[in-house]
């Protein structure tokens, strides 16, 4: 453990015009509040959206200064410390195909080579235990972030938090009109990578708010393993209009999803859906027709109810009016 704990405190950093680059201490604390969580059980590191969460809500509570966040070169980086502490996993038949420092600040990059990472087997046996999780958190809070008080980490509310208020309740203030920082540099990957961070927020919000189930067909499956086959689905486009609040949103299976987003269903102001005259329904049991001038499945509390005025644009957009 003193071995782990030596690596972990003298991290190499790179010099920014703000300072010792803050990125690798707020993933390894990232990596330790998802053991703590259960979000990873086991010594596999993947290049997914709950770990892109856990790297901003510790960013917005602890970096002060204006290097700007990005989860996918710290991702890449934390290969390059010594000791081995992280391993990168290539996709098979691909390598690191260049060396250039910002290659792999992008997660598209990043995740068309690498499956994931693994910890040291020194390091994973380490934070298997509580304890010394709690050990390392505070050696690495109190190296690198020691002006962050505990009162302050404890109480503040989490930049995934105050996006989830965002999405659910003021719809008004979502990503269109109010963006949640502002006190770092923005960048190309930095936009990206919070719009990633939005998409999830969203999908596991709107999921939640129709229970898991399709607006129209009913449709509620759920394996052993928590997968859903129910998409979040946007009435209006995000890219014509960053509204990401949860009125834009339906939950909708993945073929009335399609079916949605290309106009062949639309769904009118007491909520029944509009099925076109000219569409061929070849297979009437299991196709689209059925569901003509039936009501949609809405969420209990009206307040999240689709908004009537983003179903009219979407109505509009497909010539149903």
């Amino acid at each position: 453990m003193e071995a782990i704990l030596q690596q972990v405190t003298s991290l190499r950093r790179a010099n920014t015009e703000f300072g010792p680059a803050p990125h690798k201490p707020i993933m390894l604390l990232a990596i330790l509040e998802s053991f703590d969580e259960r979000e990873i059980d086991n010594n596999w590191i993947g290049i997914n959206e709950a770990l892109l969460i856990r790297f901003y809500d510790l960013w917005n509570l602890l970096v002060k200064t204006k290097n700007a966040p990005n989860f996918s070169l710290t991702f890449f980086h934390l290969g390059n410390e010594r000791r081995g502490l992280w391993n990168l996993i290539s996709i098979p038949g691909k390598s690191n195909i260049t060396t250039h420092k910002f290659y792999y600040k992008s997660i598209k990059v990043l995740k068309e080579t690498f499956l994931g990472a693994q910890l040291s087997d020194e390091f994973y046996i380490a934070i298997k235990s509580k304890e010394n999780r709690d050990t390392l958190k505070h050696a690495l809070l109190n190296t690198y972030f020691p002006k962050s008080s505990a009162r302050q980490r404890d109480t503040a509310l989490r930049y995934s938090k105050k996006i989830e208020k965002q999405i659910l309740f003021d719809a008004k203030e979502n990503y269109a009109g109010n963006k949640i920082w502002h006190k770092h540099e923005e960048t190309i990957e930095s936009k990206e990578e919070e719009i990633i961070v939005r998409n999830y927020i969203f999908r596991k919000a709107v999921l939640e708010t129709y229970n898991n189930q399709c607006a129209i067909s009913g449709l509620k499956i759920e394996s052993s393993d928590e997968e859903v086959l129910v998409d979040a689905c946007h009435i209006v486009p995000f890219i014509h209009t960053s509204d990401d609040s949860i009125r834009n949103g339906i939950a909708l299976s993945p073929t009335l999803h399609r079916a949605f987003d290309n106009g062949l269903i639309a769904i009118d102001d007491n909520y029944k859906i509009l099925v076109p005259h000219k569409l061929k329904d070849y297979n009437p049991a299991v196709g689209i027709r059925q569901y003509a001038d039936k009501k949609i499945l809405l969420p209990r509390e009206e307040k999240f109810y689709p908004s009537l005025h983003r179903l009219a644009e979407h109505r509009v957009r497909f010539g149903y009016e």
